[in-house]
């Protein structure tokens, strides 16, 4: 009677690690769960060298459509960039949404920067994506709330 005791505890555990094992399984989804989200490069800050090239995708949502994206990027070259003051950055790119239809509130930008040769080593690219949506007026059979929006996220790579 204790081996099958000790059986039934061993299924048990058995099965309670099995289940711990599988609910930590990391769930996919490729939807934006922020307004801006950073796909390429995966994080705020990263390194790369000059003549590098690097891919950037950025995916853009909102509950209202968008008008337009942009994006914008700025060089700093200082050494001490804790003193950094934004001037009048590039426009890297900006596409109108408007002439879509239907109007989308999802869009995903994907495109490449090369980092030029000539850049001083510790110079910093500041880049800044940004999304208008919505409308300032309500028309008859609008399915989203009236205004726009504005959002922007910043992400920066250091050149070594």
């Amino acid at each position: 009677m204790t081996i099958k005791k000790s059986f039934a505890a061993f299924v048990l555990i058995a099965f309670v690690a099995a289940m711990l094992i599988s609910s930590c399984k990391k769930t996919t989804n490729n939807q934006p769960l922020e307004p801006i989200s950073l796909v390429q490069p995966d994080s705020v800050i990263s390194r790369h060298f000059g003549g590098d090239s690097f891919a950037i995708e950025i995916k853009f949502t909102t509950d209202r459509p968008i008008n337009w994206i942009m994006g914008q990027l700025d060089i700093d070259s200082f050494i001490d960039s804790t003193t950094y003051m934004p001037t009048y950055p590039d426009t890297l790119f900006r596409q109108d949404l408007t002439t879509l239809n239907p109007r989308q509130n999802l869009y995903t930008y994907t495109g490449t920067y090369h980092v030029a040769d000539s850049l001083l080593p510790f110079s910093v690219l500041y880049f800044k994506a940004s999304f208008q949506a919505g409308s300032s007026t309500f028309e008859t059979g609008q399915n989203y709330p009236a205004g726009i929006v504005y959002q922007y996220k910043e992400f920066k790579v250091n050149v070594r």
